[in-house]
């Protein structure tokens, strides 16, 4: 009978201290939350985490990526990015004449003819001279003067001929030769100057072909 008593008691002691924990726990728990202003762990809401944010590229970097992206160069510029072979370009198109050639014509012969010339320039122009706009339209719809540099021409009203008309090449010329041929090729006129400062020609109606060596550039007059 003692041990049995022993037991019970025991057991009931356990009872006893277990509830009282658990009541004090949770009486000391309501006092701390009665007390406290901070929310609990599990209800914070997590910040989301700023992502970097690329700087946009500049306008050279641009035009960097177009040209990287296409056929077309730069004719011997020596610099270190397209976008500063595109603002030599700019500087050239303000020049009287390119290589012989009036700005537009330049650009319609020797660059527009380019693989990719139409879009890259398109955009040059407009980028970093949009003062040369003109130049660049008059170059794409073929609305410009053209100027005769050496060699030899059909005559005819077609895009590659030479138009009749009279023409002057002035400067410091130096062996300067031309002539005009019929069809055939038989020479109908010609003249050569060792030494002038200006020189004209009538190409007729009828000429087949204009050459010229040594004369620089032939304008039309007006």
């Amino acid at each position: 009978m003692r041990h049995a008593f022993g037991v019970g008691a025991v057991a009931l002691c356990a009872a006893v201290v277990l509830v009282g924990c658990t009541d004090g726990a949770s009486k000391t728990g309501e006092a701390a939350g009665a007390g406290s202003t901070s929310p609990s762990l599990s209800s914070t809401p997590t910040a989301a985490s700023p992502r970097a944010v690329a700087p946009a590229a500049g306008p050279e970097e641009q035009f960097n990526a177009l040209v990287l992206g296409s056929r077309f160069f730069f004719d011997g510029q020596g610099t270190a990015s397209a976008a500063a072979a595109m603002k030599r370009y700019c500087d050239l198109l303000g020049e009287e004449a390119i290589n012989g050639l009036p700005p537009a014509q330049w650009l319609a012969e020797k660059e527009l003819t380019k693989a990719d010339g139409p879009r890259v320039l398109g955009d040059g122009v407009p980028r970093f001279c949009p003062e040369r706009g003109a130049i660049l339209k008059a170059a794409s719809e073929g609305s410009y003067e053209r100027w005769f540099v050496a060699g030899t021409y059909e005559v005819g009203s077609g895009p590659k001929q030479m138009p009749a008309g009279t023409y002057v090449a002035a400067g410091a010329l130096r062996d300067c030769y031309w002539e005009r041929t019929s069809k055939a090729g038989e020479v109908l006129d010609n003249r050569f100057a060792t030494s002038a400062q200006e020189t004209r020609v009538t190409v007729r109606v009828g000429d087949g072909q204009f050459t010229s060596r040594g004369c620089g550039a032939w304008r039309p007059t007006k």
